[in-house]
Formats: structure tokens, C-alpha cells, sequence
């Protein structure tokens, strides 16, 4: 599988180039930030100087990474551009596309392809479906991992050791919805079922009449899943049935593409 590796711990002071590196960083703090990011608020998340932090963003605007607007600073449309370019790239993504067409119920709502990335999900791929009302994530977008469908399905099926060090780690719940879960004592319960189940259910802890339905894609090299997004109200026994199993064998024939 070709998704982004891992992040290493490294320094400017500790690369070949420490000039890419800190235009890598820039990046990173503008896509942090919700919204247009101003020159303060960049040169503080790196740290680095304002001078050459403004450097950096005049040099990026020249290639197109990044924008300037009345409000400070966002990304290019170039920073799309190589986005995108990576996920077609991905031999994941691809056979994801090819294979939700051919799942009868799946292929008629949203689904979506989302890799763990610490304590957030990362949405790789959506499929939009004939659904007349659009409820899925951008892709690129990441999401507290503890209210989605596929987060929880990604968490459950993370080794002990490793939930313990991520879970110690959290601080305080993010709680969208008044269903959110309130403690970490209720996340590891429906993480619980979540594993007796074989999926895990968003049922309107992110967004108020929405409700998910994920599964963990097995033998990943790197945390991913695949889950359904749909209004609450079609959520009948029959449906959920339906389409947890569809998502199961999506997640089975994803799992091939998800080793390497």
C-alpha cells in the first residue's frame, strides 16, 4: 500500500535540506489550521522567525502550494493537485473505486476509505453513491477517530498495547452531539463491541441524524477501514444487516491492496 509513511521525529537542524523541511512545516501549519492562517499564526506553530516564515510562504506562492487572501494564508490549489496525484497513485484507493460498484446495496449510498493517523481519521476516498442528500466527508479531511464509525472500527482492531498508549494519551473527549461518548470507560465498552460485533457504529455521536457503519479492513499494514454514512431514519435491522455485510466483503477484498 502507498499511503504517506509514518512520521519520523526530525529537526531542521537534522535533515539534508532544512530548507525543505521547514517549508514542509509551513505547509503543515496552514492545513492545521481551520481557515486562513495569518503570518503570526504560522511563524508560531513551526516555530520560526516572521521574516523567514514570510520568506517561505512568498517562495511557496511562487510554485502555487500555497495563497494569499485578505485574512492570511491557505493552501494552493497545487497542494491539490498532489493529492490527488498520491491517491491515484494508490493501489488501495483504485481497487476501492472498482470494487463498491460492485456491491448491490453499498454502491447506491456513501461509502468511504479513512486510514488511522494517531488519535484522527484520515479520509482517503469517497464514493458518492445516488443518495439525493451528500453526508460524507471531504477527502483529505481528518476527524476525531473516537466519534466516527471508522475510527472506532480502526481502534478496536489495533493490538492492546497499542490502544492503551493512544487512549492514555487523549485528554478529554471531543463531544459533538450530546451522544458522544462522555469517558473513556464508555469509548473502550463500544470498542468492546465493536470486536464482538465485527463493526462499529457512528449512531449519531458525530452529527445528529446521521449514522455510520464501519469495518476495519483486516491485515492492513497501516490502520484503514471502510464505512456507510446515511440518515438515521433508513436504519432498519434489515438495512444494517445488509449493509455491514457488504461492507465486510468490501473490507475483505480491500484487504490484499492494504498489506504492503
Amino acid at each position: 500500500m502507498t499511503l504517506i509513511d509514518e512520521p519520523r521525529e526530525a529537526t531542521a537542524a537534522s535533515v539534508p535540506a532544512p530548507a525543505a523541511f521547514r517549508a514542509i512545516q509551513v505547509l503543515d501549519a496552514i492545513a492545521a489550521h481551520h481557515g486562513a492562517a495569518t503570518l503570526s499564526q504560522i511563524a508560531a506553530a513551526i516555530p520560526l522567525p516572521k521574516s523567514s516564515t514570510s520568506n517561505l510562504l512568498v517562495t511557496l506562492e511562487l510554485t502555487g502550494m500555497v495563497r494569499r487572501v485578505a485574512t492570511g494564508w491557505l493552501l494552493g490549489f497545487k497542494a491539490i493537485e498532489f493529492g490527488q496525484a498520491v491517491l491515484g497513485s494508490t493501489d488501495l484507493v483504485a481497487e476501492f473505486r472498482m470494487a463498491v460498484n460492485t456491491l448491490p446495496t453499498l454502491r447506491r449510498d456513501t461509502v468511504l476509505l479513512a486510514a488511522l493517523d494517531g488519535a484522527e481519521v484520515l479520509y482517503l476516498a469517497r464514493h458518492d453513491g445516488q443518495q439525493p442528500i451528500r453526508l460524507a466527508s471531504d477527502i483529505g479531511r481528518r476527524m476525531p477517530a473516537v466519534v466516527t464509525s471508522l475510527g472506532k472500527a480502526m481502534l478496536a482492531a489495533l493490538p492492546a498495547q497499542q490502544l492503551d498508549e493512544l487512549l492514555d494519551g487523549l485528554g478529554p473527549l471531543p463531544r459533538p452531539t450530546k451522544r458522544s461518548h462522555r469517558t473513556v470507560s464508555e469509548l473502550r465498552r463500544d470498542l468492546a463491541r465493536v470486536r464482538e460485533h465485527g463493526y462499529a457504529v457512528d449512531d449519531e455521536q458525530n452529527t445528529i441524524g446521521v449514522t455510520c457503519l464501519g469495518v476495519a479492513i483486516p491485515g492492513a499494514a497501516r490502520s484503514c477501514a471502510v464505512s456507510t454514512t446515511l440518515l438515521s431514519q433508513r436504519v432498519t435491522p434489515e438495512v444494517r444487516v445488509q449493509l455491514v455485510a457488504e461492507l465486510q466483503t468490501l473490507a475483505s477484498r480491500l484487504a490484499p491492496f492494504a498489506v504492503d
